[in-house]
């Protein structure tokens, strides 16, 4: 349960996607404390619309909070190391690794992997707007963002190379990290299983992952992550399925059935 009469104790965490937003708030200082909604959205609105419509139906967007997290499931990013980031060159480093930028997007940035390279990513200028408007303290992730700072925890108890897949409906996050440093992120979309394990084992060759020493862990919607995990055993061994239910002991709102993986990475590892 909450209480919206404190609600400058708690943190909101807001989540962003084309297949639709969620919503949770906590306090981070009494574990019991916490509420967690879905919301379906209008596909033919834009996600401006569809945030505007929320605000209005939705008792979690009314009140003011103490810290606001705004994760954007969808944005196309890229990793830089930290090494090659420069924050006056961010446009220029983007555009190499994505090639197409709107000329009004806004790039942000995030310092992942304690600080040892930098995701960035493209927000629309409306969104941006919006979102500085509404919430002008809070702090907006990429999607990849907080998966790969919770890998970079397990890294270091890993002693070797650790590779993380996150599953979607249509797509997939791959990440991996050696020493606790990220090494490696990339989103992949596909339609058929077939071109999913393509991508995955040329991946695989490409990071010198071993097919019988290494394990892929996987994270996602349920459903996709175990139709995924069933053929990618065919070909590599050690296949775990992260089950958060297990992983988030600290954070009984990270344990929430059905809240996206990412989001429940974010608010663990906070």
């Amino acid at each position: 349960m909450i209480d919206f009469n404190k609600t400058r104790q708690y943190t909101l965490s807001i989540r962003l996607s084309t297949d639709g937003f969620c919503f949770a708030v906590h306090n981070p200082q009494a574990d019991g404390e916490y509420a967690y909604q879905p919301y379906r959205i209008d596909p033919l609105k834009s996600v401006v619309g569809n945030l505007k419509v929320a605000a209005t139906e939705t008792e979690m967007l009314r009140h003011t909070y103490g810290t606001v997290n705004i994760i954007l499931a969808d944005t196309p990013y890229t990793l830089v190391p930290k090494e090659y980031y420069a924050e006056q060159y961010e446009r220029e480093l983007y555009r190499m690794g994505i090639a197409t930028l709107a000329a009004t997007d806004t790039i942000m940035h995030n310092h992942v992997g304690d600080g040892q390279a930098v995701v960035l990513f493209a927000i629309d200028k409306q969104l941006h707007k919006y979102l500085s408007t509404q919430y002008p303290k809070a702090q907006v992730y990429a999607g990849v963002s907080p998966l790969i700072n919770f890998g970079v925890e397990r890294s270091y108890a890993a002693g070797r190379k650790y590779s993380l897949l996150h599953v979607r409906k249509r797509s997939f996050d791959l990440m991996c990290w050696e020493n606790a440093a990220p090494i490696f992120a990339n989103t992949f979309h596909y339609r058929e299983t077939a071109d999913a394990l393509y991508y995955l084992l040329g991946c695989w060759t490409t990071l010198s992952l071993s097919q019988t020493d290494d394990t892929l862990h996987i994270a996602g919607e349920p459903r996709h992550t175990k139709a995924l995990a069933r053929e990618l055993g065919k070909f590599i061994r050690n296949i775990h399925l992260i089950r958060p239910a297990e992983e988030f002991h600290s954070t009984e709102l990270a344990r929430t059935d059905g809240m996206p993986f990412d989001l429940q990475a974010l608010i663990a590892c906070e």
